[in-house]
């Protein structure tokens, strides 16, 4: 039987690395966007690591937040401060502080979970918080639901990974994943009734993309690129593709939206081609100021790669806002992209680590506005139908609810994306 909180809501208890510090903060959203989506359902609260500027309890649009200490002094806070991943290749020792992520995280979530009670733990990554989630969740007899988005299954490898992945799934009422490409990377999960990982991925708020406000000096020639500007995403080929572009379109111009360890690098190589008037780096944007930089876009380019270390595009969460947005995409045939770029139908993809074949797609767009228009409406009909957050969240609430009342229908829950 599913308990009730004050608000007349089952309660849920949200576990994630990646939060934003504001609802005007450049952190990826998706997480956060979900649990509003799911304010109708549950009464919801994250637990989240600290971060700076950020206060330790907050209400942000109906989401109780809650944030916890794990390193001191606390100016050395920084492993949760972006991707944790990222920031361990970046900076080794701050593997110094994962073990005290994950006590102090876990010492946290025991006490919020004590108290609130809650029916259902929804963790997002089986590392660290699938961890801590199956910990409690046995603890306290509370069901526990895990979220996969990427670097926790394509940036985490090896046999002892493999089996901890195994080992946490086995004690969940069930386990999603973003794309089909992630399920095939993990052929023996399942979860404790023996299910494998379920297809459900993050959505977009269509309506609200469907602006198509036009940027300040708008050429009509502009690609755009928005995402954290990290190896795996690529920009390095893209820029490189640039003065091909340029040659056959001499208006066109590069805008890049996002921060991230590549930046100074990638405004070097820029400047060393030649292209610092032709390529603008934005930084980090706050959600609100996306949908006037897709609606001055002429054509989305996403190319992503596999990095050595195996990380690579689990969903690609930016192609959906940018067909929601009737921005015609380009992408690469890596990951899980091609759940969302389907060839031809609606965008190009071409193979990763090539300018060449990136200059010759994006040119062929530009060419051809009457068939980039027919391709971006047909994107956005498939966005509408099946990446909408309402539909998304409402899958979410289905596999919550049904998990928090001890799984009884998580067996019934469809694969979401299809081609």
């Amino acid at each position: 039987m599913v308990s009730t909180s004050s608000a007349g809501r089952p309660s849920l208890l949200v576990l994630t690395s990646t939060f934003p510090k504001s609802v005007s903060d450049g952190t990826p959203p998706f997480v956060f966007q979900l649990c509003t989506h799911l304010l109708p359902h549950f009464d919801v609260t994250v637990l989240t690591p600290a971060a700076r500027k950020a206060p330790e309890t907050e209400t942000l649009q109906g989401v109780k937040v809650r944030r916890f200490h794990y390193f001191w002094p606390r100016f050395l806070e920084r492993l949760a401060d972006g991707a944790i991943l990222e920031n361990l290749g970046r900076s080794r020792w701050l593997y110094l502080q994962v073990p005290f992520l994950l006590l102090f995280e876990l010492i946290a979530a025991f006490r919020l979970a004590r108290t609130m009670r809650p029916d259902v733990i929804h963790a997002h990554w089986f590392v660290p918080q699938g961890v801590v989630a199956v910990l409690v969740g046995r603890m306290l007899k509370i069901p526990v639901v895990i979220t996969a988005h990427g670097g926790d299954v394509y940036g985490l490898r090896g046999r002892l990974l493999d089996a901890l992945r195994r080992a946490l799934a086995s004690r969940c009422e069930a386990v999603t994943v973003v794309s089909r490409d992630m399920a095939t990377k993990l052929p023996k999960v399942t979860s404790r009734r023996g299910e494998p990982p379920m297809v459900m991925p993050m959505g977009v708020d269509t309506r609200r993309f469907w602006a198509k406000p036009k940027g300040d000096g708008d050429s009509g020639q502009t690609v755009l690129f928005v995402g954290r500007l990290a190896r795996k995403k690529g920009v390095e080929y893209l820029v490189r593709a640039f003065p091909e572009i340029l040659a056959c379109h001499p208006d066109a111009r590069l805008v890049v939206v996002g921060d991230g360890p590549c930046r100074r690098e990638l405004e070097g190589l820029s400047a060393d081609l030649g292209l610092a008037e032709r390529v603008r780096f934005a930084g980090a944007q706050p959600p609100a100021e996306l949908p006037r930089f897709y609606g001055a876009g002429r054509v989305f380019v996403g190319p992503s790669v596999v990095t050595r270390g195996g990380d690579t595009e689990s969903f690609g969460l930016v192609f959906v806002e940018a067909m929601a947005a009737g921005c015609p995409v380009v992408g690469t045939a890596v990951g899980g992209i091609s759940d969302v770029v389907i060839q031809g139908r609606t965008g190009l993809l071409v193979e990763p680590e090539s300018p060449p074949a990136l200059a010759a797609a994006i040119s062929g767009l530009l060419n051809s506005p009457a068939e980039a228009g027919k391709m971006s409406a047909l994107a956005r009909r498939w966005v509408r139908r099946k990446f909408d957050w309402r539909r998304v969240a409402a899958g979410y609430a289905d596999l919550l609810t049904g998990a928090a009342s001890n799984g009884s229908r998580t067996g019934s829950r469809m694969q979401m994306v299809e081609q």
